[in-house]
Formats: structure tokens, C-alpha cells, sequence
């Protein structure tokens, strides 16, 4: 896997550019969760092609950073101006940052840990984070319909969550107050996506139905990604 996440940026994206649609859904869902405090230091881990660090950056935050163990994406990011480094062990580097972060984004990222490094790279979160602080947890959701198709499109994933299993490795980890929610995508107020989101209100109501009616598990979160927000209490 090394060999792909040295050069992910061009194995794993669509292009060598940042994708709009990905912040303005960052704004949507993640901008009220943000410290109102703009000098406190917030992190983003495994930065991608930056959205989020573009998100920080716009936002107004001074002390913002992001890491990521790909060089590719860590020159492509340094090339629009944001603040990161590479990092190949992110447990150790957040060893060194004891109480620092009011708020650490982990986006698109836990999936590609295999299990048996989870809980300590999530302990290192919660000790990275500062009294009050939180961390943002999004990853692809395994109880979705048709969620192999996340599940599989990157080679580089080593495991699905769905909320049970991801609220119990946060647990495990020492969080005590977790929030789940759906990551919305769409946002747009033209009223195509008011159609969009009527119609799949209503396949969603079907897919609980025939969950139940197989006596199947049936959780409430059905969008194909999710993210859990965990505070350090």
C-alpha cells in the first residue's frame, strides 16, 4: 500500500484540483461544530486535496494544520498555499500535541487503518484534544444501501463502519459523549435537490420496511457516508 499512498493524489482523485462541491458540503454540515474562538488550533488528518484545510483557511483560523502520510497530497496542498506536513505515524506526531486541538477533523480517513491500530490512534486523538475539545469522525457507512460501493472503491480501505461498530471503537478509546449523524450532500437550494431529497426520503422508508420485515438490523443513519462527533469531556 505504501506504493499507492505515495502517490495517491493521482490514484485516488479525479484530478489535481480541489473539488468545490466537497466545501460547500463542509459548510454545511461542519462549519457551526467549529470553536468560535478563531485562535484556537484545529487539525485536519489525512488532508487529501485540501477542502477542508481550504475550509479552516476561509473560515478564519490562525492555528490551523493538516498531516497526511502521502507526499503527493502534502506537495498538492503546500501548492495552494495551506499549512501541513507529511506524517507517517500519526499516533506518535499527536503524542507530541498533549491538549493542543479544540478540534481535530478525521474525514475519509479511519477506514484505512486496520483494526488493530484503531483504538490507539483514536486515543491519541482524545489526548491530542483539548478540555472541551472535539473530533469529527466521517467515514463511509456500511449500513447504507448499496455501501459496497464505498466499501470496495479504494483498495486502500481495510474496514467498514457502520454507528455500532464506530461508536464502539470510539468508546474503546476512552470517549464517553458521541453524536452520530448522516453527512448530508445535498445542499444546493435549486429545486432539483428538493426532489432529489423527497425521493429518497421515500426509498429510504423502503429500505426500513424490508429490513424489518426480514427482522434484519435497521439503524436509523442511511446515508452512504456518516460522521460521529465526539467531545473530550
Amino acid at each position: 500500500m505504501k506504493e499507492i499512498f505515495n502517490t495517491y493524489l493521482d490514484t485516488a482523485f479525479d484530478g489535481r484540483e480541489q473539488a468545490c462541491f466537497k466545501i460547500k458540503q463542509f459548510e454545511n454540515n461542519y462549519r457551526t461544530l467549529f470553536p468560535s474562538n478563531l485562535n484556537d488550533h484545529v487539525l485536519d488528518i489525512g488532508v487529501g486535496r485540501g477542502e477542508m484545510l481550504t475550509c479552516m483557511k476561509t473560515w478564519g483560523y490562525k492555528n490551523y494544520q493538516g498531516i497526511d502520510i502521502s507526499p503527493s497530497t502534502i506537495e498538492f496542498c503546500l501548492s495552494l498555499g495551506l499549512e501541513c506536513e507529511v506524517v507517517q505515524d500519526s499516533a506518535t506526531w499527536l503524542a507530541e500535541c498533549d491538549k493542543k486541538f479544540a478540534l481535530i477533523t478525521v474525514l475519509d480517513v479511519l477506514e484505512h487503518f486496520p483494526k488493530d491500530k484503531v483504538i490507539s490512534f483514536l486515543s491519541s486523538l482524545r489526548n491530542a484534544l483539548s478540555d472541551g475539545g472535539k473530533v469529527i469522525v466521517q467515514v463511509p457507512n456500511m449500513q447504507a444501501p448499496d455501501a459496497q460501493l464505498h466499501r470496495y472503491n479504494d483498495i486502500t480501505h481495510e474496514v467498514g463502519y457502520v454507528e455500532h461498530s464506530l461508536h464502539q471503537v470510539l468508546v474503546t478509546a476512552g470517549f464517553k459523549n458521541i453524536k452520530m449523524h448522516g453527512f448530508e450532500e445535498f445542499i444546493s437550494e435549486h429545486w432539483s435537490k428538493y426532489c432529489w431529497k423527497s425521493l429518497r426520503a421515500a426509498y429510504w422508508k423502503y429500505i426500513k420496511f424490508s429490513r424489518r420485515l426480514t427482522g434484519n438490523l435497521n439503524p436509523e443513519i442511511l446515508n452512504p457516508v456518516f460522521y460521529a462527533v465526539a467531545y473530550h469531556d
